[in-house]
């Protein structure tokens, strides 16, 4: 079950503080970090210990540390297309964190040198992209990549992060456009605020021609909405997330995205695919960092037992 994962790898640079700074507000850290981290990467790590077979297109600059690939490997990512851009640095986060809550600030650095589609369609990412089970990316990368990632994928995942209006013809080859509450109100121009109306709204998304659509809604759990003729145009259902105790959020998006990437891979349908992911990122947020919060395949089953029943929803 292969995962092509096509986005951003970034130098984390993390803070922990006891709140979270105000505009204009300057807080001492109480520790602080450096990680592996960006949205790209965080899913690349997620599908792979989630049980995927994974392979990772991205772009580092000239800084870039020689333990950024030995550790993406470590963690079971196939690296054949990262590749170092000259003259370019490495994109960097910087993270403040606070009771299991974060702001993040990116330099997208080398995450934006890319080469042009023609030289692109030569080099083995494009057979990478035809060759998967799934095709997962997001937006720290530009949108043209994006673009061409997924008009040559069998399976499109698209993380629509950060939030920004996106395109009908990308839309309408999501399969399933992924997106959290900010993220599902940029797209439809309106804010759900509970599951029954973050459903109508993906529901509407559907509507208007995307296959599927998951949003995540933090500790209240996540909704799906896929397109169907019998026995109405869109289904779909809400999955409640457990209580846990969150020690650190960050990168806990990225562990559900591509949990349930690998869970598609493997062929599962979108509602156990969703409750898989909800899983990992109930795991995730119990231990600080990204990279190695993430579960195995192992520790999601094991906590699916855990998970609350889903909910149908029309």
């Amino acid at each position: 079950m292969t995962v092509v994962v096509l986005g951003s790898v970034n130098q984390d640079i993390v803070c922990e503080v006891e709140q979270l700074p105000r505009p204009g507000e300057t807080v001492l850290a109480l520790r602080s970090r450096t990680n592996l981290g960006g949205k790209g990467s965080n899913q690349a790590v997620a599908a792979a210990r989630a049980g995927g077979r994974v392979e990772f297109i991205a772009r580092i600059g000239r800084d870039a540390d020689p333990g950024l690939r030995r550790s993406l490997r470590e963690y079971g990512v196939e690296l054949t297309a990262l590749r170092q851009v000259p003259d370019v640095r490495t994109g960097t986060a910087y993270i403040t964190v606070a009771d299991g809550e974060n702001q993040i600030v990116v330099d997208p650095g080398a995450n934006f040198h890319w080469e042009p589609e023609p030289e692109l369609d030569t080099m083995a990412e494009a057979e990478l992209l035809r060759s998967a089970e799934v095709v997962v990316a997001q937006l720290e990368v530009p949108p043209n990549v994006v673009e061409w990632a997924a008009r040559r994928a069998r399976r499109f995942v698209l993380n629509a992060a950060p939030a920004t209006i996106l395109p009908d013809e990308l839309l309408r080859r999501c399969h399933p456009l992924i997106v959290n509450e900010s993220e599902l109100s940029a797209l439809t121009g309106s804010t759900a605020r509970t599951p029954e109306q973050a459903f109508h709204l993906a529901r509407s998304l559907c509507l208007r021609g995307v296959p599927s659509v998951v949003a995540t809604l933090g500790a209240a759990g996540s909704v799906w909405a896929h397109r169907c003729d019998v026995p109405a145009p869109v289904a779909g259902g809400y999955q409640a997330a457990p209580q846990v105790n969150s020690v650190d959020s960050t990168g806990a998006g990225d562990a559900f995205v591509g949990a349930l990437a690998a869970a598609l891979a493997d062929a599962m349908p979108l509602g156990a695919a969703v409750a898989y992911a909800t899983a990992a990122g109930a795991l995730a947020v119990q231990t600080p960092g990204t990279h190695a919060s993430y579960p195995t395949g192992d520790q999601i089953v094991a906590t699916l037992a855990a998970i609350p029943a889903a909910r149908s929803l029309v």
